[in-house]
């Protein structure tokens, strides 16, 4: 698995700028970034299957919004070699109540993976295709979102989880065939409190079907083919 310190180094510099949600040509990564004949392979063959998870994301998912470059075949720099994982970074806008402000800071990490995490999971696992491509080593998620009662001056402090994993353990943690202390403990997982790493965090991953049952009164999916 890739290395907690080189997976940092790629979130910071993501946190130092870039605005929560962007438009599909800024969220899925341009085919001109890829520095590899393997990312520009993958970004290539899948073009279609990365606007079809954005177009799932964003219209099935409204309370999500995927970052600038926050979607495609990524690399951890300076990692030997050239694993790529399919990743997704996205914002999560949520109300913020007394209840989720009171969770201890492990607590919160391991809701909104729960909540959010494992349903994007599975949106990047869910395409055969990409999963049976031997130059794919794995699938990644990043959440973050606005932490409770906290302010860095006159700017809001954010929270921020990234769990990477190799593609059979997903695999097999989506289809019940490994369970989510065994998935925790393949997995890579770095955690943020702002810019400031809280290294390993004691993740837990439970039921929640808030994604596949939520739904926002009065919006409707403009894309009616998507089956959200």
């Amino acid at each position: 698995m890739v290395s907690r310190s080189l997976l940092i180094g790629i979130i910071l510099l993501a946190l130092v700028g870039g605005a929560r949600a962007a438009p599909p040509e800024e969220a899925i990564i341009a085919l001109e970034k890829y520095t590899t004949q393997k990312g520009k392979a993958l970004a290539t063959a899948f073009a279609a299957q990365l606007r079809q998870i954005y177009d799932r994301v964003y219209h099935c998912r409204p309370w999500l919004d995927v970052h600038k470059g926050g979607l495609g075949f990524s690399r951890p720099a300076g990692v030997p070699g050239d694993d790529r994982f399919l990743n997704i970074w996205v914002w999560v806008d949520q109300q913020i109540t007394p209840e989720f402000a009171a969770l201890p800071v492990a607590r919160r990490h391991s809701a909104m993976f729960s909540r959010h995490g494992v349903d994007l999971l599975r949106q990047l696992a869910a395409d055969a295709s990409i999963f049976a491509d031997a130059t794919l080593t794995g699938y990644s998620v990043i959440l973050t979102w606005l932490k409770p009662d906290a302010k860095v001056g006159t700017q809001e402090k954010s929270e921020t989880l990234g769990v990477f994993a190799d593609k059979a353990s997903v695999k097999a943690f989506l289809a019940r065939r490994m369970s989510a202390k065994e998935f925790i403990d393949a997995a890579t997982i770095v955690a943020f409190d702002g810019k400031d790493g809280l290294g390993r965090i004691p993740l837990e991953i439970w039921e929640d079907d808030f994604a596949t049952t939520f739904k926002l009164k009065d919006y409707e999916p403009e894309k009616k083919n998507l089956g959200c």
